[in-house]
C-alpha cells in the first residue's frame, strides 16, 4: 500500500511539474522563434534594397558576393530573382526555385505580399526558414529576395532550456519525494499497519494488543481509539466470562455434592421423609443460583435502552411492599426526582439492598433516603443499623458470589449485589459501599440525571469489569 501511494502521491507531483514547465517552454521557443524570423526578416528586407538597383541596371556580381559572404556566417541561402522567376543573384550559384515552399514564398512576394511569421520551433523539427519579400521601386515590384534559413540555433538553445527544466523538475521531483510525500505517506500508513498487526495479533488470541492513538491523521486517530476501547471489551468480555465460570463451577460444586449425598440416602429409612426435603431444599439453592447467573449473563450482552425514572414513585411502591418485613423502615424521599435509567432498575436495586437487610440486619432499623448530590445524580441510599461488616470486606461487595466473614451461614447466592452493580454501571451509573457511623452499612445507587435529550437512549457498555471480580 505505500508503494502504491507513493506511486499516485509522485505522479500528481509529476503531472503538476508538467503543467507549471509546459508554459515556461512554450514561451521561451515562440520567443526565440520570434527573435529569430524578425532578425532574418530584416535581413530579407535589407537585400531587397539593394536588389532594386541590380535588378533594373544589372551588375549583380557586387551583391552576389554579399549573399555568400551572408551565408558564410548565418548558414543557409539568400536568393534574389526578378520579375520573371530568374535569379539574378544568390548566395550559392546552384540555387534553384526548386522546393514547393521556396516557390510558394516567392509567388507571394511577387505579389506584394510579405511573409507570415512561422510556428514555434522544437527541437525535433528540422524545418527552415522559408522568408521572401518583394523587390520594388514605388508601386513597381521589381523581384523578390528570398531565404532558406536554418533554424538550428533556436532549436539548441530551446533543447538546452527544456533539458535544464527536465533537469530541475527531476531534481524537484526527487527531493519532494524524499522530503515531503515520504514522510507524509509514512504518517498515513504507519496507524495503518500497526492497526493491521494488531487485529492480526488479537485474531491469534492476544487480547493485550492495542494500538497508539497519538500518531496519523485525526480519522486514524479516531479508528484506534475506536479499535483500542473494542479491544478493552473484548478482553473485559473474555475475563468475565472466564471469572463466571471459575465462580460458578466453584459455587455449583457445593451444592451437587450435597445433592448427591442427599440422594444416596434417600433409600435408607427412617430418613426418607427428611432425606426427600433436603433434596427439595438443595435443588431451590441451585435453582436460586442458575436464576442469578442468567440474570448477570445479560449484562452487558444487550443495549440498555434509558427512560426517564421518577425515583421517589419507585422507591415508595417497593418500600410499602417490603415495609411488612422490618420492624422499622424509614423513607425520606422529595416529590419527584428523575433520572435516567432502565425502567426496572429502581426495582431491582431496591428489592436486593432491602432483602440483604432483611438477612443480614434483622429487627434493626432500616432508612432508605432519595436526593440529589452535587453533579445533579439522583442517590439513593438504604442503610441499616446491623452489625455490619469486617473493614476487610467492605471493598469486596459486590463481586460475584461474595459472602462477608460474619455472614458465611445466612442463606443466598452471593449474586444479588453483584446484579445491581452491573445494573446500575451498565448505565453510566455508581454503585457504593461504605460503613455507617454508630453502625451497620449504607449501600448508595448514584444514577444518571435525566434530560430531555436523552430518552429512549441506548447506554454503552462498561470499560471496565463491573461486578468487581
Amino acid at each position: 500500500m505505500r508503494r502504491r501511494l507513493l506511486l499516485v502521491s509522485m505522479s500528481l507531483v509529476g503531472v503538476l511539474l508538467v503543467a507549471l514547465a509546459a508554459p515556461l517552454v512554450n514561451a521561451y521557443a515562440a520567443d526565440r522563434t520570434q527573435a529569430l524570423f524578425v532578425q532574418r526578416l530584416t535581413d530579407v528586407t535589407r537585400f531587397a534594397v539593394l536588389a532594386e538597383d541590380v535588378i533594373e541596371d544589372g551588375g549583380a556580381g557586387a551583391l552576389a558576393a554579399d549573399l555568400e559572404r551572408y551565408a558564410d556566417v548565418y548558414g543557409g541561402t539568400v536568393m534574389v530573382t526578378d520579375a520573371g522567376r530568374d535569379v539574378v543573384a544568390a548566395s550559392d550559384t546552384g540555387a534553384v526555385l526548386d522546393s514547393p515552399e521556396v516557390s510558394a514564398a516567392v509567388t507571394d512576394a511577387l505579389s506584394g505580399s510579405g511573409s507570415v511569421p512561422p510556428g514555434t520551433v522544437w527541437p525535433w523539427e528540422d524545418k527552415p526558414f522559408v522568408i521572401a519579400a518583394p523587390v520594388g521601386r514605388d508601386a513597381q515590384v521589381l523581384g523578390a529576395v528570398v531565404m532558406v534559413s536554418p533554424t538550428g540555433s533556436v532549436r539548441d538553445s530551446v533543447g538546452r532550456w527544456l533539458l535544464f527544466l527536465v533537469a530541475a523538475g527531476l531534481v524537484t521531483l526527487v527531493a519532494t519525494a524524499a522530503g515531503l510525500v515520504s514522510p507524509l505517506v509514512g504518517w498515513v500508513i504507519r496507524p495503518v499497519h500497526d492497526l493491521d498487526r494488531a487485529a492480526r495479533r488479537l485474531a491469534r488470541g492476544d487480547l493485550a494488543s492495542r494500538v497508539p492513538s497519538d500518531t496519523g491523521p485525526p480519522e486514524l486517530r479516531d479508528l484506534a481509539r475506536s479499535f483500542n476501547e473494542m479491544a478493552d471489551n473484548v478482553q473485559t468480555s473474555q475475563r468475565q466470562q472466564r471469572d463466571l465460570i471459575a465462580d460458578a463451577a466453584h459455587q455449583l460444586g457445593n451444592p451437587l455434592t450435597a445433592l448427591q449425598l442427599r440422594v444416596e440416602n434417600l433409600g435408607s429409612p427412617p430418613y426418607e421423609a427428611a432425606a426427600c426435603d433436603k433434596v427439595l431444599e438443595e435443588t431451590d439453592r441451585l435453582n436460586r443460583i442458575v436464576e442469578s447467573l442468567l440474570d448477570l449473563s445479560q449484562v452487558g450482552a444487550r443495549d440498555v435502552v434509558t427512560t426517564c425514572v421518577d425515583v421517589p414513585a419507585r422507591v415508595r411502591s417497593r418500600c410499602d411492599m417490603w415495609a411488612p418485613m422490618f420492624t422499622e423502615l424509614n423513607v425520606d424521599v422529595p416529590a419527584r426526582a428523575d433520572a435516567c435509567a432502565g425502567e426496572d432498575i429502581v426495582d431491582v436495586a431496591l428489592d436486593a439492598l432491602l432483602d440483604n437487610a432483611a438477612k443480614f440486619a434483622a429487627g434493626s432499623p432500616v432508612d432508605v433516603t432519595v436526593d440529589r448530590d452535587g453533579s445533579g445524580y439522583v442517590r439513593l441510599s438504604v442503610r441499616d443499623h446491623g452489625p455490619g461488616l469486617d473493614p476487610d470486606d467492605v471493598g469486596k461487595v459486590g463481586a460475584r458470589f461474595f459472602r462477608g466473614r460474619r455472614h458465611q451461614n445466612i442463606a443466598g447466592t452471593g449474586l444479588g449485589l453483584a446484579i445491581v452493580r452491573a445494573r446500575v454501571v451498565e448505565i453510566g451509573g455508581e454503585f457504593t459501599v461504605v460503613p455507617a457511623s454508630g453502625g451497620g452499612v449504607r449501600v448508595e445507587v448514584r444514577l444518571p440525571p435525566f434530560s430531555p435529550g436523552s430518552r429512549g437512549t441506548s447506554a454503552p457498555l462498561p470499560d471496565a469489569d463491573p461486578v468487581g471480580t
